[in-house]
């Protein structure tokens, strides 16, 4: 459990979470004297496709665990975009999860549900959490200037410049013949089962558990990393970022393919250091939580 000695903090609690497609993570944090302190987490599953009334049932089930004193609590959530995050209100309709949610203010609909003032929503973005949560706490804390990447069911991106972290919005930039997300995100896998061997997969794992395909492992990745490889050194040259901090599910096989991906940038003359995540899951809660104080005046202990 890790203690974070905080000045100023002016909330008693907050209830941190990252909500993806298929899943919630929460993090539940108090403010006790000089120290925020991380109480609990969890990870749930939840099924994005349900209808609105059964996607805030799932969500209203979960929070209200963790509501003793509505006078005293916050809620922060990380929300992949599109998505109106000052005002609340989901704008995913073209992507295979929440489309029931499309046009619903979500702060109204948990203030009145969870019986919350609406100064005590907030939301950001999922891959400005990650990022900021790395740079605050994780492996990004001793950069000025990043670039986070998520690379998962899709691809998430942040910009990091001094204090300002700002969503990249780079899953949907050309690439090749295609998108960025189609090259580094999960569909490539899944694209590569289907083609070559008419296989249905869900993601990487299944690939790793396949006994089958342990010879296609290899020149799978080589593959993979030579894209990534080319993306970064194409953003680099364009914003020449300090170093790159990568999260997400696909990167829990970095050790397949990241140093590759380091040769093939220099190979370029780009000396980059590639950060994978130490946080995990967890940089996305700190980072939420982080919009209700001040992460340049945190400190770390154990």
């Amino acid at each position: 459990m890790k203690l974070l000695a905080i000045a100023q903090m002016t909330h008693k609690k907050i209830l941190a979470g990252d909500i993806g497609g298929s899943h919630l993570t929460i993090g539940l944090f108090e403010e006790k004297e000089s120290q925020l302190n991380l109480l609990h987490t969890e990870r749930r599953a939840v099924d994005s496709s349900l209808s609105e009334d059964d996607i805030l049932a799932q969500w209203y089930s979960i929070f209200r665990q963790y509501i003793d004193n509505p006078n005293d609590f916050q809620i922060s959530l990380a929300m992949p975009a599109p998505f109106d995050y000052e005002n609340g209100i989901c704008l995913i309709k073209e992507q295979d999860k929440f489309k029931n949610l499309y046009g619903v203010n979500l702060k109204l609909k948990l203030s009145k549900g969870l019986d919350l003032p609406l100064t005590s929503i907030k939301f950001i973005n999922d891959a400005e959490a990650f990022l900021q949560g790395e740079a605050s706490f994780g492996k990004g804390a001793n950069f000025s200037t990043l670039l986070g990447l998520t690379l998962g069911s899709g691809l998430g991106s942040a910009y990091k410049a001094g204090e300002q972290v700002m969503d990249a919005e780079l899953w949907s930039s050309p690439f090749k013949e295609g998108l960025v997300e189609d090259y580094l995100g999960t569909i490539w896998f899944t694209n590569w089962a289907k083609k070559k061997f008419g296989r249905e997969i869900s993601g990487v794992k299944d690939i790793l558990d396949s006994k089958d395909l342990n010879n296609e492992i290899g020149p799978l990745f080589k593959n993979y990393a030579k894209n990534l490889s080319e993306f970064l050194a194409r953003e680099w040259r364009q914003h020449r970022f300090e170093a790159v901090v990568i999260g997400g599910n696909i990167s829990l096989s970095s050790h397949l393919f990241i140093d590759q991906v380091s040769e093939g940038l220099r190979k370029e003359g780009i000396d980059l250091p590639i950060e994978i995540s130490e946080l995990g899951e967890m940089s996305a809660l700190y980072g939420a939580a982080s919009l209700y104080f001040d992460t340049s005046r945190l400190r770390v202990s154990s």
